[in-house]
């Protein structure tokens, strides 16, 4: 049996696919424990997947504060000194990590012990983590036509689209509305930050509702973990019918919320856009202008240029409104939709082929 650990902490966007990837291998007999940080958005995640065990890392992302860049290189310490015990006392066979300030520990312990070492990258902009950890990978994933400057890292990459959580499947829209609470007919704007909201979004959500309700356009909000418990708003539409629009912390039901919206309003992480891009939805994206090497706005631009989403600065959220309006007049038929053909298999068959592959000619 193969052993793996998954490093994959710190976001929505590092911890999806990294259960993605678990799934996979342990449908193939190995055995997998998920090394995740001390964020509450990592075990909120978790709790509907029993089927893991997970250890929290008390590393740190590098602090802006002078002040406190001591406590990351602690943290970061601790953590690779918790690493090495657990490869060790786990036998661990492979690391995998998927980006993110818990990488640096946990692929520096494999390094440390000679085990093999995999990466991956979601966001079409390569994170500071992967760009140094690189020369240590045996194998790295990164989206299709994204490259390292460095040839000799060149020939460490697959290229492959997000591996998908099991759980992304699409179901009938009035169930999924259903199971949410929302009305199941009419249209549904789902405003969704990201795993941890987005103050922006949530400000133009609570803001511009009732006149989207006027259109008869009801408004779902994911606001983040942070924020207050599910609320429900009763609004009018201008012909007079009520519309029940859902403001919520969090949601741990991605496939009825993505089933349940007609256009989905978000900001521009790799994750997001490859369930929205599944899930064949129009998508208005407004990158987070402040997102580690701009990721997020050449994530959006990339699916911008297919047809496939409008990109709206944050610095014009107040043309937001009338564009949603606009594209239901035009029964956002002027999307891309379709899903991009695939290879052979699917993305997560093909990152575990290329792992097993790895191991077995050892």
């Amino acid at each position: 049996m193969n052993r793996y650990a998954i490093v994959c902490g710190g976001t929505g966007g590092h911890l999806g696919p990294g259960i993605a990837i678990a799934e996979e291998l342990m449908a193939r007999n190995g055995e997998c424990l998920l090394l995740i940080s001390d964020k509450v958005i990592d075990s909120v995640m978790l709790r509907k997947y029993d089927q893991f065990e997970y250890i929290t890392l008390p590393a740190k992302p590098l602090a802006k504060n002078i002040w406190k860049i001591f406590e990351t290189i602690k943290s970061q310490l601790v953590s690779l000194y918790q690493c090495i015990k657990l490869v060790k006392n786990r036998k661990i066979d492979c690391v995998i990590g998927m980006g993110g300030f818990t990488n640096f520990p946990a692929v520096m312990a494999a390094f440390l012990m000679r085990k093999k070492i995999v990466l991956h990258e979601s966001n079409r902009v390569i994170g500071k983590s992967i760009k140094l950890l690189a020369y240590l990978a045996d194998i790295i994933f990164l989206p299709s036509q994204v490259n390292f400057k460095s040839r000799s890292l060149n020939k460490k990459v697959s290229h492959v689209s997000i591996p998908l959580r099991r759980e992304m499947q699409k179901i009938d829209k009035c169930e999924a509305r259903e199971r949410l609470g929302l009305d199941p007919h009419g249209s549904v704007v789902t405003v969704l930050g990201g795993s941890q909201g987005a103050a922006a979004l949530n400000e133009w959500a609570i803001q511009n509702f009732q006149r989207l309700n006027g259109q008869n356009l009801a408004v779902c909000c994911v606001r983040g973990i942070k924020n207050d418990s599910r609320e429900e708003i009763i609004g009018m539409s201008d012909d007079g019918n009520t519309i029940r629009n859902l403001f919520l912390p969090f949601c741990n039901d991605m496939s009825s919320l993505l089933s349940a919206t007609d256009l989905l309003v978000c900001r521009a992480g790799a994750g997001t856009i490859a369930e929205a891009i599944l899930f064949r939805l129009p998508m208005i994206l407004v990158p987070y202008p402040d997102a580690a090497e701009n990721h997020q706005e050449v994530n959006a631009t990339h699916v911008a240029n297919d047809g496939r989403a409008i990109v709206v600065r944050q610095g014009d959220i107040d043309l937001l409104a009338n564009i949603v309006i606009e594209c239901f007049k035009k029964n956002l038929k002027n999307f891309q939709t379709t899903p991009p053909s695939d290879n052979e298999h699917s993305a997560v068959e093909i990152i575990a082929n290329h792992i097993q592959r790895m191991i077995e000619n050892e």
